[in-house]
C-alpha cells in the first residue's frame, strides 16, 4: 500500500525526520503545506513531493491527500487534528499529544467520530534499543526488574514558540523529555505516582523549566528516576537509559547502535540498527500499516494520553512539593 501523506508544517524538524523517511518514495506519496507557500515548495522540490500547499486548509481538502503528519505548536494540535477529521483524514501528530488532558482527550474524540486513525508520532515507542531491552527482559535475562533510570542532558535554549509556557504547556520536559517518559512507560509499565523538583534556572529567557528530576513508583514497586535537563553546561547532549534487574543490568544510548549487557561476572555488547533512523521509518511504517488494517496504531492517542499524564503529574509535584498520583480518565 502506497500512503498519500501531507507534511504540514514545513520547519527544521520536519526536514530532520524527512532525512531519514523520505528515500520510502514506494511506500509514501508526499505533499507538503505551509502558510508560507514558497517554504512549501521548496521541500516538495527538495524531497521529490508529489505537491504543495500554501495553506493547511486547502490541504485538508484536496482529494489527493490521505493524511497529514503534523509538525506544528503545541498549542494547535487540537486545531489541526479537528481540520483533519473533518475532511476524513488520517491523523499523525507530533507529541506531546497536547497540552492538557481535556484538550488530549478532545484531540482523541474528533478523530474517532470521523473514523479515521490518530497516532502520536512518538519515535521512541521504536527504537531498536528499548525494543532489545523489552525482549531481553521477556526472555527472563535480567531477572525481576528493580530499576529503570534515564537521563538527558545538553545545554540548549529554546527558541521561538518555544519559549512561550502557554503555547508549550510548560518548557523542555513536556517537549523533549517526554520522549524518556515513553520509554520508561513502555519498558516499565505506568506510574502510580510521581516527585519531581525543577531545579534552579539558567535560561532565563524562556518561561517554562529548564530541567526537572523526577522519580516514579513503578509496578512491582519498581524505582523509576528521570532526570531531563537543558541547562548542563557541555558542548554535547547525551542520554543514556539503564534498566536493572535482580540478575543483569541493561544500559544503552536511545539514539545509538549498541546495547550493553552486564552481570556481576561478565559483561557484553549486542549491534543494534542505528536508533533514530530505524526508529522514524518503523513508526511511520506503523502509521501506514494501521490505516491499511483499519486498527489503531501501537502509539495510538490513548498512548500518547499516558504519558502526558505523567509529565502533567510531575509538574504538580514540582509546583507543590508533594508526591502526586497519576491518572488517566
Amino acid at each position: 500500500m502506497t500512503l498519500s501523506m501531507c507534511i504540514v508544517g514545513c520547519g527544521g524538524y520536519a526536514r530532520s525526520v524527512l532525512d531519514a523517511v523520505a528515500g520510502l518514495t514506494d511506500e509514501f506519496s508526499l505533499y507538503f503545506a505551509s502558510r508560507d507557500e514558497s517554504r512549501a515548495r521548496q521541500y516538495c522540490e527538495d524531497y521529490g513531493g508529489a505537491g504543495y500547499f500554501g495553506s493547511y486548509e486547502q490541504a485538508a481538502a484536496d482529494p489527493r491527500v490521505e493524511s497529514m503528519y503534523f509538525f506544528t505548536p503545541h498549542d494547535l494540535h487540537l486545531e489541526n487534528a479537528r481540520l483533519a477529521a473533518e475532511h476524513g483524514k488520517h491523523v499523525l501528530m507530533e507529541k506531546p499529544i497536547a497540552r492538557t488532558i481535556a484538550e488530549a482527550e478532545e484531540l482523541i474524540r474528533a478523530p474517532r467520530e470521523a473514523d479515521v486513525r490518530l497516532m502520536i508520532a512518538e519515535n521512541y515507542r521504536f527504537l531498536p534499543g528499548v525494543d532489545r531491552a523489552k525482549e531481553l527482559m521477556a526472555a527472563g535475562e535480567i531477572g525481576d526488574l528493580t530499576a529503570i533510570n534515564i537521563r538527558h542532558s545538553g545545554f540548549y535554549r529554546p527558541s521561538g514558540w518555544r519559549r512561550s509556557q502557554e503555547r508549550t504547556g510548560g518548557g523542555v520536559f513536556i517537549d523533549g523529555g517526554i520522549h524518556s517518559v515513553d520509554i520508561m512507560v513502555n519498558v516499565a509499565g505506568f506510574p502510580e505516582g510521581v516527585s519531581a523538583q525543577f531545579p534552579i534556572k539558567v535560561h532565563m529567557d524562556s518561561e517554562g523549566e529548564d530541567g526537572i528530576t523526577m522519580m516514579a513508583q513503578l509496578p512491582g514497586r519498581v524505582v523509576g528516576s528521570l532526570t531531563y535537563s537543558a541547562a548542563i553546561p557541555t558542548d554535547r547532549r547525551d542520554t543514556w537509559v539503564s534498566i536493572t534487574g535482580s540478575k543483569a543490568n541493561l544500559e544503552f544510548d536511545p539514539l545509538g547502535d549498541e546495547i550493553i549487557v552486564s552481570t556481576p561476572e561478565s559483561s557484553r555488547t549486542e549491534s543494534l540498527a542505528s536508533g533514530r533512523d530505524a526508529a522514524l521509518r518503523a513508526m511511520v511504517h506503523e502509521f501506514r500499516d494501521a490505516i491499511a488494517d483499519g486498527r489503531e496504531p501501537t502509539m495510538s492517542g490513548s498512548e500518547g494520553l499516558r504519558d502526558l499524564a505523567v509529565v502533567l503529574a510531575a509538574y504538580e509535584s514540582a509546583r507543590t512539593g508533594e508526591t502526586v498520583a497519576v491518572q488517566v480518565p
